[in-house]
């Protein structure tokens, strides 16, 4: 999609090809193809929208997708883990638990766990699993997590204990601090990542409803 144009098909292949998706170096982007349950991921060349590549990690349904800033290596979670393939193909690396996995441009990876009460970030070493607990301000509930910038702000989608909508905010990894941005109170946010200038791209989903009358015939 580009401003003022109409939206165009990215990729040739007429397979199902569907989130989670990562942009990779060398201007690709690693997604998961296939119907579901979708355990295999494919590596495009956006400029073409030809599949270069195929990876099947045999791990279980492809939950996240991230990539190395040089573009060798993908991390993805699958089966309660956080792993690590080549994006050349191999066997896959399984580094800790984990539900949702991040890359900071520092190379370190940010790994979300939910306990079944809460959501928890740790900053985790891609080489040796070594981690730092992410203290988070109180009452920090996350639907969806997009990328880290330079300067260790993520951009999140937030559930609120005091609104019905998901709203935009940004999560600091140094101070733990969550801070919720203004909504427009007809939309939600349901995910949101940074552009390469530091501005946030995000998803908003509407919603519009009707009333109605019914009454029976011939009365």
């Amino acid at each position: 999609m580009a401003q003022g144009k109409s939206a165009e098909p990215l990729l040739t292949t007429r397979e199902e090809s569907a989130a989670p998706m990562t942009a990779v170096a060398g201007n690709r982007i690693a997604f998961a193809v296939g119907p579901e349950p979708r355990e295999t991921i494919a590596l495009a060349d956006t400029a073409t929208g030809r599949v270069s590549g195929r990876l099947s990690p045999g791990k279980g349904v492809i939950q996240t997708l991230a990539a190395s800033a040089d573009g060798e290596t993908l991390y993805f979670t699958a089966g309660g883990s956080v792993w690590s393939v080549a994006t050349a193909g191999g066997e896959p690396r399984r580094i800790c638990p984990g539900q949702w996995v991040l890359v900071r441009p520092s190379g370190s990876l940010i790994v979300a766990r939910n306990d079944g009460t809460q959501v928890r970030l740790f900053e985790v070493s891609p080489e040796n699993a070594t981690e730092r607990a992410i203290v988070l301000d109180s009452g920090a509930r996350f639907f969806s997590m997009g990328g880290v910038r330079a300067d260790g702000l993520v951009a999140a989608s937030l559930n609120p204990v005091d609104s019905w909508w998901l709203r935009l905010g940004l999560v600091d990894l140094t101070s733990g601090r969550t801070t919720q941005l203004p909504g427009d109170g007809a939309s939600e946010v349901v995910w949101a990542t940074w552009t390469h200038d530091g501005q946030i791209l995000a998803l908003k989903q509407g919603m519009d409803a009707t009333i109605w009358t019914f009454t029976r015939t011939g009365q």
